[in-house]
């Protein structure tokens, strides 16, 4: 394998940093899939022989871009664990994080939603970097508190509840307004506040409760896959149903490859060998790969919505109903690996119209929440926000669960997904023991 770092000669170094802000103005206005060799030398005012002087590809180039805006945060922390208590230290972090924002929308749309697209080593380089402010908030939340309270909330969620609200700024371009949001932001995150002397669930703890109650659930059954092939001759099978089947052979094609080989090196003549269809079918159904990819993930959430639903609306209280939709869509994605890779790690490489779906569907899933505004007078003043950074959290502990490899294990998050949204709106002593009375199969407390 060619290395992937050059090293031309020390008087071209300012060549490679206009190489690097022109690949991240590319990104930032065309996305990751469309930032060419040819864009970005344009937007630098190189050749393209000066780019392959410095980088191997259009991958090395972006790693390139997103280090160096990953690095500014990073930069960051020092100086806020010099100068502000543990406490203050990650409402500070957010702080740094909104302004650099504001400041450089682009470098923010780098760091936040185009690095989900890159190829093998970028996406590494962007879990590398969100681990560490992972553990950066762990080390935080584990020191003292601040005014006899403290905070009880893993820093992944934290983490994923904050940067799922910024993605979807950053994506839609309202970066200039983000530092708005820190307020309502502060407002969540503090609706997990405990007081001083009460043992705080860590990840450890969280772990421990999610294998316990793992063990009592059972990951429901995959849905069968389609037959290898329709009955064949004249009047064996309807055209409606032959129809029907070929669209649904393709969906289930493409989700499979997705996970397997990846949206960009996945084709159509992959899709048509994989579901058993001729090409004349495929294209009978989709205009392309990325039409099929849309039809696909636009399939996993109907089923999902449908399957959360059906449960939440069973429960007796809003608390129960909230665990029972959990459980559902959790054993879901349990059962079904190739329907949420497909839209959670591979949507945005997919192209803008699967990014926008990807970061619209978490709306659909903040109705389940709407019935906790009213659940206490304390509740009721809470903004909106909350329900989409509860959203943000969750189906960030989902993606992490699907990057380490872990999703038939889903259903062992639901104590810690079910206290990330209850807490906020029913407090943070009675989600704990609404969950843990859940994993030990004990009658609920009413109050």
């Amino acid at each position: 394998m060619p290395s992937r770092v050059r090293t031309p000669p020390a008087a071209s170094s300012g060549q490679r940093a206009r190489l690097i802000v022109g690949m991240t103005q590319a990104a930032a206005r065309h996305g990751y899939k469309d930032a060419s060799v040819a864009r970005v030398v344009e937007q630098a005012g190189v050749s393209r022989a000066t780019f392959y002087e410095h980088f191997v590809d259009k991958e090395a180039c972006f790693l390139a871009a997103f280090e160096q805006a990953a690095a500014r945060l990073r930069l960051a922390i020092p100086r806020i664990e010099t100068e502000y208590s543990p406490a203050l230290r990650a409402a500070q972090l957010l702080d740094d994080l909104l302004e650099s924002i504001v400041r450089d929308p682009a470098a923010a749309r780098i760091l936040l939603v185009e690095a989900l697209a890159g190829g093998p080593l970028v996406r590494q380089a962007h879990n590398g970097f969100m681990a560490t402010v992972e553990a950066t908030f762990e080390r935080w939340l584990e020191g003292p508190g601040e005014n006899g309270y403290r905070l009880d909330i893993s820093g992944r969620a934290i983490m994923e509840g904050t940067s799922g609200i910024l993605i979807t700024r950053a994506f839609h371009g309202e970066t200039a307004r983000v530092a708005e949001l820190r307020d309502d932001l502060l407002a969540w995150l503090y609706r997990y506040s405990v007081p001083e002397g009460q043992p705080r669930i860590g990840p450890a703890e969280w772990a421990r409760l999610g294998a316990e109650l793992g063990a009592s659930l059972s990951v429901p059954e995959s849905p069968a896959p389609p037959a290898a092939r329709l009955p064949r001759g004249k009047g064996a099978v309807a055209p409606a149903r032959v129809a029907a089947e070929h669209r649904e052979r393709i969906l289930v094609a493409v989700a499979a490859l997705v996970r397997t080989k990846g949206f960009a090196p996945m084709t159509v003549a992959d899709i048509v060998k994989r579901a058993s269809v001729t090409r004349a079918a495929f294209y009978a159904n989709f205009r392309s790969k990325e039409d099929a990819f849309l039809a696909a993930q636009a399939a996993g959430l109907q089923a999902s919505i449908a399957v959360t639903a059906a449960s939440f609306f069973a429960g007796e209280t809003w608390p129960l109903r909230v665990w029972e939709g959990l459980e559902a869509l959790l054993g879901f994605v349990a059962a079904r690996p190739d329907t949420i890779y497909l839209d959670v790690i591979e949507s945005v490489a997919a192209g803008a119209a699967a990014s926008r779906r990807s970061f619209d569907n978490r709306m659909a899933y903040t109705l389940f929440l709407e019935d906790g505004y009213r659940q206490r007078p304390a509740a009721e003043g809470l903004p909106r926000l909350c329900s989409e950074a509860i959203c943000g959290a969750i189906l960030g502990l989902m993606r992490w669960e699907v990057v380490e490899g872990r999703t038939e294990r889903m259903l062992e998050l639901l104590p810690q997904a079910a206290y990330l949204a209850l807490a906020p709106f029913i407090g943070t002593a009675a989600a704990v023991r609404l969950v843990k009375a859940k994993v030990r199969g004990e009658e609920v407390p009413t109050a």
